[in-house]
């Protein structure tokens, strides 16, 4: 009964640190504004564990300044163009230095969409109906080198249904970052592995993932591939999973006049 009014709590502060990032950035502002959209034969979420085991798309969204920023992520199913999942995520960089940089962060709202059965005028009919849920996170970086970081992300979600849904989810990710491992003078690698611990409601289990990408320096374009597997777990999925897919990367930068 005490997590509730914490969750609570927390959700205020970030929204207050959120309004002096607003504040200071009226003074002095530079806008970032980035994406990525991803096209995948086999849609995962952001914990990789879940994946919607069809054709799916991604795209990911950020706009903010040196603090805050709004993330916002959108799945597809792409039979359809069917909605999966839509996050609405809101960060805020509590700490940042060179080396070590705390970030903090709600997902508000995040709806996944799940197909449910009803009786209409006695006919049984398959509705795409939206869950909600009320998530916030934390994350730790450290960078060790120009090419290398690593970070620790911890995950606590609550369902906000009253019926046929998670009640409360909890995930650990410890998480390593290599950029730029050179292929060529022109193509590099990306290597994103990481161990996680995932609890959903009374199952719980370990993991590891990595996710693997190559860029070409002169092309906004890449080509990646994500890989789960279950070292043990209770939970009801795949042991194994992966994916391939392509990516457009896109960014710009804005700067705005003082405010007097």
């Amino acid at each position: 009964m005490i997590l509730k009014p914490l969750k609570f709590y927390f959700f205020l502060f970030i929204l207050f640190c959120f309004g002096l990032q607003a504040q200071n950035q009226l003074e002095k502002r530079e806008l970032h504004f980035s994406g990525k959209i991803n096209l995948t034969n086999n849609g995962f979420s952001f914990i990789p564990l879940f994946s919607l085991g069809k054709p799916a798309s991604t795209v990911n969204l950020s706009v903010g300044g040196k603090r805050f920023s709004f993330d916002p992520q959108f799945r597809f199913d792409l039979e359809g163009i069917r909605p999966w999942s839509f996050l609405f995520i809101w960060h805020y960089m509590l700490i940042k230095k060179e080396r070590f940089q705390v970030r903090l962060g709600t997902y508000f709202p995040a709806y996944a969409f799940t197909k449910l059965d009803y009786t209409r005028n006695k006919r049984a009919v398959e509705i795409l109906t939206p869950q909600r849920f009320f998530i916030w996170n934390t994350s730790l970086n450290y960078v060790l080198s120009n090419k290398i970081s690593i970070g620790l992300f911890y995950l606590n979600g609550m369902g906000l249904e009253q019926v046929d849904q998670t009640e409360r989810a909890n995930f650990i990710s410890f998480r390593a970052n290599i950029n730029n491992i050179k292929l060529s003078n022109s193509l590099s690698l990306v290597f994103n592995p990481e161990v996680y611990f995932l609890k959903i409601d009374a199952n719980q289990g370990f993991y590891v993932a990595q996710t693997f990408a190559i860029k070409h320096s002169k092309s906004p374009f890449s080509i990646s591939t994500a890989m789960n597997k279950s070292i043990s777990s209770s939970i009801n999925a795949k042991s194994f999973d992966w994916n391939i897919g392509i990516n457009y990367n896109f960014k710009s930068t804005y700067q705005k006049n003082t405010v007097n």
